[in-house]
């Protein structure tokens, strides 16, 4: 992984963890995954950081930059 990025990572009590950078430094917790991952995304896309985001099995996967944006029209 990167020097500087932020990861998604389920902690204790099944709450969903924001980190940063290697020594996975605690951002916010949330209880619902897709909350984290919004914020998250928004987090990595405003400082320019990698996002990754763990799958069912722990394994970090890297985000790809487009799926930090988000769309100017909604249908």
């Amino acid at each position: 992984m990167e020097s500087e990025y932020v990861r998604v990572s389920e902690g204790p009590e099944s709450a969903w963890m924001v980190l940063r950078g290697p020594h996975r430094k605690s951002v916010l917790s949330f209880k619902v995954k897709s909350h984290a991952v919004a914020f998250a995304r928004a987090v990595s896309f405003s400082r320019k950081l990698t996002l990754f985001i763990d799958d069912r099995c722990g394994v970090a996967i890297r985000q790809s930059p487009t799926s930090l944006t988000y769309p100017t029209v909604l249908n």
